[in-house]
């Protein structure tokens, strides 16, 4: 059984590293000695419990995508889509800075080692445990960055005054890896194999050490290819430390959507979240700010929508991330004709049978008296497909988009039809929440650019409305078991095991999707299968945006079958959102820039594999150089 640790507050004098008597001995109260912090476990667990914040944060989906932004999977709105317009349209520069100094965490984490060594008061063992975890925060900081700049500074000391601060960075990112990973192993070796929610232990590092030796052997050779042989030690490293996560009492959770709301947030297989309670924490901390509409009932009337919500405002948000048409068509449909066939819900023979993509179904946009059966688009929108129900079909846009299909659709996507915190949404033209009742055209406070919001990430018990300023429980999710059953699948497929590769994603895919078992045979049908398979199990994670660059360093079937280093064709499509009549029975799929240009995507192979070091920090201290190529 897990415990659970809830820290309220840490110690606001615990940065002090030093100090010397000034001023007849008068140290601010506020402030408390060195000397105390380190006199026990107890105490150094405050500074420790203090330093995974600025640490960990990196590797869940934050307030509003992180980098999930930078790909296909989410359109964008306000400052969700600022901060990554310079990213997907490629007009970054070498002044940009992507979190190259992170020197403050690596001092904290090194902090720690030192004071717990040189400590009288705590015991040998407990020594030993908080190094341990002192090693596996400083790793995570450092993987954060060597994962988009390459390069790091690596620092493994308690910097004085006296020591020459002009660092070097590493030569490469295979030098920085390889002290990340050593870090890592120690942790493993050393760390108790305890859970305790929101805390590192054992398995906590094994997890997050399979995905940093997969990013390590993605970057060998930078910026040549990898050439990535399968007997490679991190291949090893991979399927070890995966293996003993495995074992080690985690298990697939049946209730995905539980595991990301309150209901099974403690989940068994949950590695590692961020935690925050109640009494600390209001809805505008947490994504869910940034994840539904903000519709009055007026809105939805002077467009002609229905129906009107329960409650008259029942969210009261801002939101700025949405899922798109290109990600949503990863959620697989079992074919009605074929059960052993899974496709595209637009490539089941349901839907080939049903759908007439002859027919025009669009109309021009009108606020009154539009017509329920057609749908519409804007002036910058591109339609790429139509299509409606053919007459005395049986089915319904409804019937095709929902039934047989993946089963973390419907828990990780509010789509036209769905119900959620006691409300139906309607996201079709005349509903009650799609995007034509946006400020785009003059209309409501705020509604989704794709006409669908995420499910995923919602908690279910906010009281009495979801409104910014409530407060309410939430956690981030890093690391589980179903990402390190993936991370295994990765590994067999980088060592030419297809069959173990294929026993693994379907781990996820049969769980929590409900979906029967990949059947793929070859290398290419396993790596398309597992990349579908990761994309749907993993959204909102944090997760797309490095496994894309990662494949497209390894090449081959990992990449579309281009060579190693080639463009990425997801970073590169347009953005897609699908437009639903009113009855249900005709759609459009269109392209747009949705406010933000998200129809002039660009991915130069020939140096986005890797940011910029903030020139910045190389103008200050040469040694931090040479810029990475192509910046």
């Amino acid at each position: 059984m897990k415990k659970n640790i809830l820290i309220i507050g840490v110690f606001a004098g615990l940065l002090v590293l030093g100090s010397c008597k000034k001023v007849l001995d008068a140290d601010p109260l506020s402030l408390i000695s060195p000397e105390v912090v380190w006199s026990s476990k107890a105490n150094a667990e405050t500074f420790v419990f203090g330093t995974y914040d600025g640490i960990m944060g990196a590797y869940t989906c934050g307030l509003k995508g992180a980098e999930d932004t930078y790909t296909a999977n989410i359109v964008g709105a306000y400052g969700g889509a600022s901060s990554a317009l310079p990213v997907f349209t490629e007009t970054l520069t070498n002044r940009d800075d992507y979190g190259f100094n992170n020197w403050g965490s690596v001092r904290r984490c090194n902090v720690i080692i030192k004071n717990v060594t040189e400590s009288a008061g705590i015991s040998d063992p407990d020594k030993k445990a908080l190094v341990a975890e002192a090693k596996f925060l400083r790793a995570m900081s450092y993987f954060n960055i060597a994962r988009k700049t390459g390069r790091i500074v690596w620092i493994d000391k308690v910097l004085t005054e006296n020591d020459d601060l002009k660092l070097p960075s590493t030569a490469n990112p295979t030098e920085s890896y390889n002290y990340i990973i050593k870090d890592l192993e120690d942790a493993v070796a050393d760390l108790p194999t305890t859970k305790v929610a929101g805390r590192t232990n054992k398995y906590v590092a094994a997890a997050f050490l399979t995905e940093v030796c997969l990013q390590a052997l993605a970057y060998k050779n930078y910026p040549a290819a990898p050439n990535v042989a399968s007997n490679d030690p991190l291949l090893d490293k991979i399927i070890t430390n995966a293996q003993l996560v495995i074992n080690s009492g985690y298990a697939l959770e049946t209730d995905y959507e539980g595991m990301f709301n309150e209901t099974k947030n403690t989940s068994n297989e949950i590695i590692f979240a961020i935690y925050r309670k109640a009494i600390n924490t209001s809805l505008s901390s947490t994504p869910m700010q940034h994840q539904l509409p903000n519709i009055k009932p007026e809105t939805i009337t002077q467009f002609g929508g229905s129906p009107l919500f329960n409650k008259p405002v029942p969210f009261e948000v801002w939101p700025e991330n949405f899922p798109t048409q290109n990600f949503t068509d990863d959620y697989l449909t079992v074919d009605k004709a074929d059960p052993s066939k899974v496709v595209p819900w637009n490539q089941t023979s349901q839907y080939l049978n049903a759908i007439d993509e002859t027919v025009n179904v669009i109309a021009p946009f009108a606020k009154s008296g539009f017509p329920d059966d057609k749908t519409a688009k804007l002036n910058n929108d591109i339609v790429v497909k139509m299509g409606r129900i053919k007459p005395g079909s049986t089915e319904t846009m409804l019937t095709l988009t929902n039934e047989n299909r993946d089963a973390r659709w419907k828990a990780s996507i509010i789509s036209d039809n769905s119900t959620f915190y006691g409300e139906l949404f309607r996201t079709s033209l005349k509903g009650n929440s799609g995007r034509f009742l946006g400020t785009i055209n003059g209309g409501g406070y705020e509604t989704s650019l794709s006409n669908m919001y995420w499910r995923k990430g919602l908690y279910t018990n906010i009281t009495p409305s979801f409104l910014n300023s409530v407060n309410t429980d939430y956690h981030w999710i890093g690391m589980r078991l179903g990402r390190v059953y993936l991370n295994l699948a990765e590994a067999y497929l980088l060592k030419g095991d297809v069959a173990n590769a294929v026993l693994n994603l379907n781990k996820t895919r049969t769980t929590h999707g409900k979906l029967p078992a990949s059947m793929a045979g070859t290398t290419a049908d396993a790596w398309k299968d597992y990349k579908i398979e990761r994309r749907v199990e993993l959204a909102e994670e944090n997760d797309r945006y490095f496994s894309l660059l990662r494949w497209g360093r390894f090449g081959g079937s990992a990449n579309d079958g281009l060579a190693s280093n080639g463009t990425i064709r997801e970073l590169t499509e347009p953005i897609r959102v699908m437009d639903l009549s009113k009855d249900g029975k005709s759609f459009s799929i269109v392209t747009g820039p949705f406010n933000n240009q998200y129809n002039n995507r660009k991915f130069d192979p020939s140096r986005r594999y890797l940011f910029p070091i903030d020139q910045d920090q190389i103008d200050n201290n040469t040694k931090f150089g040479p810029q990475n190529p192509g910046w």
